[in-house]
């Protein structure tokens, strides 16, 4: 019974173990795409908001 049980193991392993690294490689690149349009998200939104200050700053200072 065990040698049985042992090689219904080792065939499940090997079926399933090969498709291992492709799920390890996806959330990797998943979260590596994540985080730079985090990054870049947070940076337009600077941008953004310094565009808008310096406008604003433009706006109220007396014309010469």
């Amino acid at each position: 019974m065990k040698t049985e049980w042992q090689g219904r193991m080792t065939n499940a392993a090997a079926r399933y173990g090969e498709h291992a690294p492709m799920a390890t490689t996806c959330c990797n690149a998943c979260r590596t795409c994540v985080q730079t349009n985090m990054i870049a998200l947070a940076l337009a939104a600077i941008v953004g908001v310094g565009a808008s200050v310096a406008r604003l700053v433009r706006r109220g200072s007396p014309s010469a």
